[in-house]
């Protein structure tokens, strides 16, 4: 198990979006009607909305890169170093912090997920806290 993110780009793609969100709930006069600051959004189909989709969706593709090449570089260590090392071609792809397009209740919704993960039936998880217990639903 590794693990590996879009290497602090996220973070800065979300704190740069959620000041841009409050500076539009603001200028929409919407800010001070929210119970907390930090529940404000983003409309969709503005061009900082899509910009913010732009940039997760680079971040969600790079931090998966990054865990493939990651990965393959632990499996040829591990195969050079362990004669008996043998994998398989099942690999488990559980990232938990992200945002994705999901159809919920009869709409199509943009879902984050934060510390979370996607837990439909057939999907694959690890839940690290639990000794890397393999979640299979």
């Amino acid at each position: 198990m590794l693990d590996s993110g879009s290497r602090g780009v996220g973070n800065r793609i979300g704190s740069y979006s959620i000041e841009k969100a409050k500076e539009e709930m603001e200028r929409y006069f919407i800010l001070d009607n929210l119970p907390n600051k930090d529940l404000a959004y983003l409309v969709e189909h503005t061009e900082i909305y899509d910009d913010y989709v732009n940039a997760v969706s680079w971040a969600q593709e790079f931090a998966e890169l990054n865990r493939r090449v990651m990965m393959d570089i632990v499996l040829q260590c591990m195969s050079k170093f362990l004669s008996s090392f043998t994998t398989t071609d099942e690999a488990i792809q559980c990232h938990y912090n992200y945002v994705a397009r999901e159809h919920h209740f009869g709409i199509d919704v943009l879902v984050t997920r934060k510390g979370a993960i996607r837990a439909r039936k057939g999907d694959l998880g690890i839940i690290p806290e639990y000794g890397c217990e393999i979640l299979h639903r």
